[in-house]
């Protein structure tokens, strides 16, 4: 049988998110898929060391600088990627040996055809290993800190320290670099939360109980969780704390017609057809037809029949749907820094550019979903961001349409974040609220 390195993994997969800015989780499945005769060990090892190393790149780019010569900018993409993946394993993975990282490292460069480099990398490598707890940070208190030890970029930094106090980006950017629990939303058309608990738990699943959502569920001890048997019979679907509270201020009742125009993976829609007692009408709209067959398929998983996944463009003007919907739902396409837990590559796939676009494409959106919402009927528009340009900007924009009005969402959240809502709208925070970052507002059309 061939041995799989699985250093030689998590090194291809740094190569293909470092130059074509590929999604970490897509690349892993596949690299993943590819060299399934790993051991299940060997996977893990190959996950853990790829977001390890997305998490922490600022601040393992800042180590490889103060030890090297040539610094990062300057090095092969190669050498880069396993340079930074055995920087990671010294620093962040304390049950691997150093000698063992340095040596499989020069064994990697040997293989691919850079044994002249082998020496440097070595070098590099152990001078580190050396040095690893002497080494210093910017100062506290400084923007520069904080993007260095917690590996934000810093003009991400600097914008967030012009909304919060220091401390407070401190503690989003310390709990964004900390892998989240899996959460599920608890279908109840099939199951209660205790009774999936107790199914989940006895396939060796870790459960514990939401924080704020009551059909929240959080496990750990399931490497894929679409294996469990409850999956299949459809008692859950996966869905973060923070996107289920979007659908508790959308407040959807049964009999009620429904659109959900940025609907794809379809949670939120499962969620609101699962309160709605799976009466009344939903349609989820989607520009990519694979993801409305994902729809689909999840809405069929999970018993539930109201839900149109359709193929649907929300930027685009649809005259067969003005004035026609109860509650409209617009969890726009956003730069996604809220994820980051998740999404690792956000921070070196993101820039300030792509706000400025992603706020002109969010306002065509509103502008086209306001025309759906029924006089005296509700659109909930949510991120899952921190960004005041695409969070309360944008709420701004719509309130400056002379037919819609704000709502106070306080009473459809958890008494615990109502003070955070006073002002009509929340934004979640990891760190503080303990779920991913999230913006959640809603307005209601006059009449």
């Amino acid at each position: 049988m061939i041995s799989i390195n699985p250093r030689e993994v998590a090194c291809d997969a740094m190569l293909e998110i470092s130059a074509e800015a590929a999604y970490n989780n897509m690349t892993l499945r596949r690299l993943l898929r590819q060299n399934g005769a790993m051991p299940r060990n060997d996977r893990a090892f190959v996950t853990e060391c790829v977001n390890g190393t997305l998490r922490n790149l600022i601040y393992i780019d800042y180590v490889i600088n103060k030890f090297s010569k040539t610094k990062t900018d300057k090095l092969k993409p190669l050498i880069l990627a396993v340079m930074r993946i055995s920087v990671y394993q010294l620093m962040f993975m304390d049950r691997v040996p150093d000698s063992a990282v340095c040596s499989e490292a020069v064994k990697l460069v040997k293989k691919r055809g850079l044994a002249p480099l082998s020496g440097y990398v070595n070098g590099v490598l152990r001078n580190i290993a050396r040095n690893k707890d002497s080494i210093d940070v910017p100062e506290y208190g400084t923007p520069e800190h904080i993007s260095v030890k917690y590996s934000f970029p810093l003009w991400l930094v600097k914008m967030w320290l012009a909304a919060y106090d220091y401390e407070t980006v401190v503690k989003i950017c310390s709990a964004s670099n900390e892998a989240p629990d899996v959460c599920l939303a608890v279908n109840r058309l099939k199951t209660t939360p205790q009774e999936l608990k107790d199914c989940l738990e006895a396939e060796g699943i870790t459960v514990k109980k939401g924080l704020y959502a009551e059909n929240a569920l959080h496990i750990k001890g399931s490497s894929d969780i679409s294996k469990s048997g409850a999956f299949e019979k459809g008692l859950f679907h996966v869905q973060d704390e923070s996107s289920m509270l979007a659908v508790s201020v959308l407040d959807p009742k049964p009999g009620e017609s429904i659109l959900d125009v940025c609907a794809a993976p379809g949670g939120k829609s499962f969620l609101a057809a699962e309160l709605m007692e799976n009466t009344g009408r939903i349609v989820s709209g989607d520009v990519h037809p694979h993801k409305t067959e994902l729809i689909k398929q999840s809405a069929e998983r999970l018993g539930i029949n109201i839900i149109e996944a359709k193929l649907r463009d929300a930027a685009e003007s649809h005259t067969e749907d003005v004035g026609l919907y109860d509650r409209v739902l617009v969890d726009a396409p956003c730069s996604g820094f809220g994820l980051m837990r998740k999404k690792p590559d956000i921070k070196i796939n993101k820039t300030g550019s792509d706000i400025d676009s992603l706020t002109v494409l969010q306002k065509r959106i509103l502008d086209r979903a306001a025309e759906c919402v029924k006089p005296g009927g509700l659109l909930v528009y949510s991120t899952c961001t921190i960004c005041r340009k695409e969070n309360e900007g944008n709420l701004k924009y719509i309130l400056s349409k002379d037919d819609f009005e704000p709502v106070d969402i306080r009473e459809y959240l958890p008494e615990a974040l109502r003070p955070q809502a006073e002002n009509g709208y929340i934004q979640l925070l990891p760190g503080i609220n303990s779920t991913d970052g999230f913006f959640i507002s809603a307005v209601r059309r006059k009449g």
